[in-house]
């Protein structure tokens, strides 16, 4: 774990000692337990909007896929040996 400071308005301050004493956790830890599930979310929603943005190549937009696999399956002489 490393140090570092962060500075909050006197406001935020209080707002964040005052939830993490009702948690009876240091105000260091809600910080830590706060910032950790942001980064997860951010992650995660990353990855769905790239998946989400991602379309087929024009050539493939009419394919089954199920079915394009399974006539590359047929195919393979490593599969029917």
């Amino acid at each position: 774990m490393q140090r570092t400071q962060i500075y909050f308005e006197q406001d935020t301050l209080k707002e964040l000692k005052s939830i993490a004493k009702s948690l009876n956790i240091s105000a260091s830890e809600f910080i830590r337990v706060v910032v950790k599930k942001e980064i997860a979310k951010y992650k995660k929603s990353t990855i769905l909007d790239f998946i989400n943005s991602t379309k087929p190549i024009e050539s493939f937009a009419d394919v089954d896929a199920v079915e394009y696999v399974q006539n590359i399956r047929k195919k393979s002489r490593l599969l029917n040996d």
